[in-house]
């Protein structure tokens, strides 16, 4: 009877020594930053995300697309391009230089043309130009926040 328990015993030590030993094999573990990066976007309502980073029409205000349409009242029957001028900085920040030049008053006190009064959607930057024409150069100035124009090095001649 003893035999009968030493065989299946027997037999599972033998087996046993034979197998593979499994090797260990090296854990990668993740690592995790301290910190979560800041998310780009946060919910402001249930469906509504808001990017964080400022467009530019924050960062650069004459670049923003803008639509003014010049009215003329009995009592200003001339628009100036300098009333226009001003029409597209209002609300900007920005402000016509001074003191105004003895060119740039030239420019101010010109009419604006018929074509000019309602010109559509366009960045403030390009209606400024735009208005002024092509014997003017834009000039800004960040700091100060000033617009100025000089005339254009071809037509000083």
């Amino acid at each position: 009877m003893k035999l009968r328990y030493y065989g299946p015993v027997t037999a599972i030590l033998c087996l046993s020594a034979c197998t593979c030993k499994p090797q260990s094999v090296p854990v990668t573990v993740a690592t995790v930053p301290a910190r979560p990066a800041p998310p780009d976007v946060v919910h402001t309502a249930r469906y509504t995300l808001v990017s964080l980073t400022p467009d530019d029409a924050l960062r650069y205000p004459l670049r923003q697309i803008v639509s003014h349409s010049q009215v003329i009242t009995r009592k200003h029957p001339v628009i100036t391009r300098g009333d226009a001028l001003r029409t597209w900085l209002t609300g900007t920040g920005y402000g016509l230089c001074l003191p105004v030049a003895e060119d740039m008053r030239q420019l101010l006190s010109s009419p604006l043309p018929d074509s000019q009064r309602s010109p559509g959607p366009l960045r403030i930057s390009d209606a400024l130009q735009m208005i002024a024409g092509s014997a003017w150069t834009v000039t800004t100035d960040e700091v100060t926040r000033t617009v100025c124009f000089q005339r254009a090095a071809q037509t000083l001649s």
